[in-house]
């Protein structure tokens, strides 16, 4: 066979196609030569690419068929090419896949790089975010450091504002100690009833006297304007414009005789002044002694210059006015006394302070010591304490602008003239009757309420306090508590009921145990006997027997968890509990008195709140408030610790009783409160205007001294100075009736 028969066309094919798609080779055109086919027209070659013009490629057509006795010779050719061009393409894949792996080399380091730029990137982010949430954080960090120190320091500076107000009450206190213990070593004290009496008969004394020296002081008054009034007839003998002489002479004589009358007023003003201790009544002294020098100049030198007329009337009625204030304060002294010698048991009313609380309590305690409270009654008053302060500056100041008025006019002889005028008007009547009328009214009500005060200073002790402390007996006094209904639900007796809640609220000792107890026995029940009696917040426990009782408020029944009924309002249950178990119910009835009421209601019109220390509990600052028809927020309870704090004997001792109580109640106790008020409000106004209007007349004076003008200071017109400041005065003391 021939070769070219044995050679297979597929196989050729198949050796063939690993030839590179090229110009060069016609695949269709050599596979026709080879079959003895014409050979198919040469494929128009492809033109190069335009980044190589310089090397066109010539077209190659496909190569002739060979005869059949060339193709031995053509084979091995074929396979050199092949081979040469096997390994050309594995160089040329070898080259291209170097440049592939260093491209996508290049392209894995170019998104390494952008990674590990987005990486930075994020990381920054992730930095400059946790910056600006540190930064936040500090700064919120140092804002509530910041609100943290403010809170602090507001309340250190609270805290240092409490200490240092409760050391100047402190400091307040001690002071008023020392100073009581100091005036104590001067106090010396008699029988209650024999003071009574003195004071009484003292009084009496000085109440004719002083008619007899207003008598005095109207002759003066009269002698003095009739001889600038036609109207008024007056004999020529006893003119002091027509006979001087016998005219001042009269004057003269009608003060020593009103000095005589008030002797110890007169020589009480000059003790005091030589004691130490200058009162009110110094100026009206030294205001009478000044009178009678000016009489005297005036006879010695007739033409002096001045008025011509002295201020006899004026000094007889400061002296009245002197005399009118002992009068008061000795019958208002007399008062008290007798209020301490009808009192068998009498309460003291004490201002006590609380440092618990930081307040000032209005309380009822028992009277410690029996003398104490008359050691208040003697002790120096308010006025007197006053009078250690008005009376040096007055009289210096009187003294200095005589000397300046009489000399700048170059007559010192005028400087009696100028002392009288100026004494004239330092003590102001309204001065000088500031607490003995006030006094005296407020002894009289109290008198009559069962109560009696010290004076002035203590009523200003009770009117500084804040608070009123107020017992069971206060609220509800004996009679005002009734048991309305019992409600048995069936496991003991009605008897038995009464008898056990009897038992521990008597154990107790509250006032409502008395009041069941005598319940139980007008009804002939069972009285028994608790033990291990307990008060607790709502209700009180104990052992009657052989069984647990507790006898409490609703409240204590949910808190107990006992279901029970709710109450129609208005009533006031009590819920009895026998071994874990409700037994009955028992409805009391707490009627508010009228005096008790009354006493309420002027409590608050005071603007004080009340203290509720009572162990009953069924009586509550809600409830009060309720019966009472008062604002809410008016009465505080505390708790059963505070409450025995209160209710202990010695709660106020070591205080200064400030009033004490015949009579049990809050109306005698509001009636000391309201008391006190109005006598500690009533001095200080009396005081701050007599203050002003001495001060004010002396200034006064002295201009119209400095000026010379004698025809302003006549006798009218001092006494009528005196008269208007003292209508006010007088008006505030009428309030205290």
């Amino acid at each position: 066979m021939d070769r070219k028969d044995d050679m297979d066309l597929e196989s050729l094919k198949n050796m063939l196609s690993d030839v590179p798609d090229t110009d060069e080779f016609d695949l269709d055109s050599i596979i026709a030569e080879v079959s003895g086919q014409a050979p198919a027209k040469a494929a128009e070659p492809m033109p190069k690419a335009a980044a190589e013009p310089e090397k066109p490629v010539e077209p190659q057509p496909a190569p002739a068929a060979e005869t059949k006795a060339e193709e031995p010779q053509t084979a091995p050719r074929n396979k050199k090419d092949k081979t040469a061009k096997k390994a050309a393409e594995t160089a040329a894949a070898a080259e291209h896949e170097s440049v592939e792996e260093a491209r996508e080399a290049r392209i894995a380091a170019r998104e390494q790089k952008m990674a590990e730029r987005e990486r930075r990137t994020v990381q920054k982010i992730a930095e400059r975010q946790a910056r600006r949430e540190a930064k936040l954080a500090e700064k919120e960090a140092a804002e509530q450091a910041a609100e943290q120190q403010e809170i602090v320091e507001e309340a250190a500076a609270e805290e240092a504002s409490r200490k240092a107000s409760i050391s100047r009450k402190q400091a307040r206190a001690a002071r008023i100690a020392a100073d009581q213990a100091e005036e104590e070593e001067e106090i010396k004290l008699v029988d209650p009833e024999t003071a009574m009496h003195a004071a009484r008969r003292r009084s009496g004394i000085l109440s004719f006297r002083s008619v007899l020296v207003l008598i005095l002081a109207a002759a003066a008054a009269y002698l003095s304007f009739a001889p600038s009034f036609e109207a008024l007839p007056l004999p020529v003998v006893l003119d002091i414009l027509q006979n001087p002489t016998i005219g001042i002479g009269a004057l003269a004589a009608l003060q020593i005789l009103a000095l005589l009358i008030g002797i110890d007023v007169f020589g009480n003003g000059f003790s005091s002044l030589l004691h130490g201790r200058p009162a009110r009544g110094t100026l009206v002294s030294f205001a009478a002694l000044a009178s009678l020098l000016h009489c005297a100049s005036l006879l010695v030198f007739p033409d002096q210059g001045g008025v011509a007329v002295p201020y006899t009337a004026v000094s007889i009625l400061l002296l009245y006015a002197e005399m009118r204030e002992a009068r008061g304060r000795s019958l208002a002294q007399a008062r008290s006394y007798r209020a301490v010698c009808e009192a068998e048991q009498p309460l003291a009313v004490y201002s006590h302070y609380d440092s618990e609380i930081d307040a000032c309590n209005a309380v009822k305690c028992p009277l410690y010591d029996a003398s104490s409270f008359l050691t208040e009654i003697e002790r120096p008053d308010t006025v007197d304490r006053f009078s250690l302060i008005y009376t040096p500056i007055a009289l210096a100041l009187a003294i200095i602008l005589s000397l300046v008025a009489s000399f700048n006019c170059g007559e010192p002889v005028r400087f009696f003239w100028a002392f009288s005028a100026i004494l004239s008007v330092s003590a102001p009547i309204g001065l000088l009757c500031a607490f003995g009328a006030s006094y005296k009214n407020t002894a009289s009500r109290l008198l009559r309420s069962g109560a009696a005060i010290a004076g002035a200073r203590q009523a200003n002790l009770l009117r500084g306090t804040e608070k009123v402390m107020l017992l069971e007996n206060d609220l509800f006094p004996t009679g005002s508590i009734e048991l309305e209904a019992i409600d048995n639900l069936g496991r003991i007796t009605d008897e038995q009921i009464l008898g056990c809640a009897a038992a521990l609220t008597e154990s107790a000792g509250l006032e409502l145990g008395r009041v069941l107890t005598d319940t139980t026995k007008e009804r002939f029940g069972i009285t028994f006997t608790a033990r291990d009696v307990r008060l607790v917040e709502g209700g009180v426990t104990g052992a009657v027997g052989t069984s647990r009782i507790v006898l409490g408020t609703a409240a204590l029944m949910v808190k107990m968890g006992v279901p029970i009924e709710s109450g129609h309002k208005g009533q006031i249950n009590m819920y009895l509990v026998v071994d874990n178990a409700l037994a009955g119910v028992l409805t009391m009835r707490y009627q508010t008195t009228k005096n008790t009421y009354k006493a309420m209601r002027l409590m608050r019109r005071m603007h004080m709140n009340a203290v509720l220390a009572v162990r009953d509990f069924n009586i509550s600052p809600a409830m009060i408030e309720e019966e009472f028809d008062l604002r809410r927020g008016f009465a505080d309870q505390p708790d059963p610790a505070g409450v025995d704090r209160l209710l202990n004997p010695n709660y106020a001792k070591g205080d200064a009783p400030a009033a004490i109580l015949t009579r049990e109640g809050a109306g005698p106790f509001m009636q000391v409160l309201r008391g006190a008020d109005k006598l500690a409000g009533a001095v200080r106004s009396a005081l701050t205007l007599g203050t002003f209007a001495g001060l004010l007349g002396m200034l006064i004076v002295f201009y119209l001294l400095y000026q010379n003008a004698a025809d302003a200071l006549p006798v009218m017109n001092i006494l009528l100075y005196q008269l208007i400041w003292y209508i006010p005065v007088f008006i505030i003391t009428q309030q205290t009736r």
